[in-house]
């Protein structure tokens, strides 16, 4: 199998990608290599910062950890005294309701009755 470049341009990318590519043998045998660790004040300012970084995002989650925690024992006491203030004014609802529904039952009682012995004569 034979290639064949119809155009001169793309011969010389050929060789320039072989040029480039011989190029960074070396480099990349030099990345291999250990270095040791920058100690310009750049360097020193930039592990700094992202320290200072790490070290905040840290606090910010624990704190959102925390505010979360609060937040749902709150909803959930919240919850809880909701649900038993409705239960008691359930209750005392019925009991109203009961209680209007005998009133009325007796009073109607009483007033046929007395509407029945009022007939009655």
């Amino acid at each position: 199998m034979s290639i064949r470049f119809h155009t001169p341009s793309a011969l010389v990318l050929l060789a320039g990608l072989s040029l480039v590519s011989l190029s960074l043998a070396p480099v990349a045998m030099a990345a291999e290599t250990p270095e040791a660790p920058c100690e310009t004040d750049l360097c020193r300012s930039v592990r700094q910062s992202w320290s200072s970084v790490k070290h905040d995002t840290t606090d910010a989650a624990q704190w959102t950890k925390k505010e979360t925690v609060k937040g749902w024992d709150a909803t959930k006491n919240g919850a809880t005294k909701a649900a038993k203030w409705t239960g008691k004014t359930s209750k005392k609802g019925w009991n109203a309701t009961k209680n209007g529904t005998e009133k009325a039952a007796h009073d109607t009682a009483n007033w046929t009755k007395k509407t029945a012995h009022d007939i009655a004569q």
